[in-house]
């Protein structure tokens, strides 16, 4: 009996430490991705002096190809002006949260989104 109530009491712990650091290597590699495409993105934006809808589309499939995201939940915002070299641009990308603890698993409430915003100097000469 004593076995039995040290292994229940015991479980959650158990189960914790061994999905823990998984869950933490996933969350690190879904921000590792969303700043790659951020980073392609900008490289291009730079250059045109604005984001466009192709670029939109090609950091989108990036993370689609990659984490198997709904492309209807990947939003994403940019300067879309054009803009002259020297001025700030930015870009805004919106993304499912991943799984960051255990806990999460049964929790019923709605996850806030992951929200990475990064600006970039123009490099567009007109």
């Amino acid at each position: 009996m004593n076995n039995i109530l040290a292994f229940v009491l015991l479980l959650p712990l158990i189960i914790w430490s061994s999905f823990q650091p998984i869950l933490f290597i996933n969350a690190s590699m879904v921000q590792q991705s969303v700043n790659l495409a951020l980073y392609e993105g900008e490289k291009q934006a730079a250059l045109q002096g604005h984001y466009d809808n192709q670029i939109y589309s090609q950091m989108k499939s990036y993370l689609v190809n990659v984490h198997h995201y709904d492309p209807n939940k990947i939003k994403i915002q940019g300067t879309e002006t054009l803009t002259p070299r020297g001025k700030r641009m930015y870009v805004k990308i919106t993304v499912p949260k991943p799984m960051l603890s255990v806990i999460d698993i049964f929790s019923f409430n709605k996850q806030k989104p992951f929200v990475e915003k990064k600006y970039i100097m123009s490099e567009y000469v007109p």
